[in-house]
């Protein structure tokens, strides 16, 4: 996880990332992406507007492998799991999630309550002068 959240997230989750020693600490983290979430935007391709099989589709098209690692909130734990079922259940509950597909290069991420959707590449995407760096409260897509 440390890879995905390193590649793609603002520096303050590195914070939150230390914090996952603990019970407590991962809680918070799993509970953080429920919220806005601050990333990379060069890293970021919003993907609202796909369902989970739309998802699953682009993501194996960029090279994801069938085994991912869920994080999201309401879990206990984080797990490993298929890539479908990851997408399945994530998008039916819209809580805050992330899928790391490949640690640091491809990830999916759920916030803002399931109304923000963004797929995580390590190739960054031309970024408009006009364009903040991160993900904020009043940027939701």
């Amino acid at each position: 996880m440390g890879a995905t959240v390193h590649a793609f997230f603002d520096g303050r989750w590195s914070l939150f990332l230390a914090g996952r020693v603990s019970t407590r600490g991962r809680e918070d983290f799993r509970r953080r992406l429920s919220g806005p979430v601050e990333v990379k935007r060069e890293f970021c391709t919003p993907v609202d507007g796909l369902s989970d099989g739309e998802l699953y589709d682009l993501l194996v098209s960029l090279g994801a492998p069938d085994g991912c690692v869920l994080v999201k909130d309401g879990l206990v734990e984080d797990e490993l799991t298929s890539l479908r079922s990851a997408l399945r259940r994530v998008c039916v509950s819209r809580e805050g999630a992330l899928i790391s597909c490949i640690p640091g290069r491809l990830a999916f991420l759920q916030c803002d309550c399931g109304s923000t959707r963004l797929l995580l590449r390590a190739v960054p995407r031309p970024q408009s002068a006009n364009e903040p760096s991160t993900h904020d409260e009043g940027t939701n897509r």
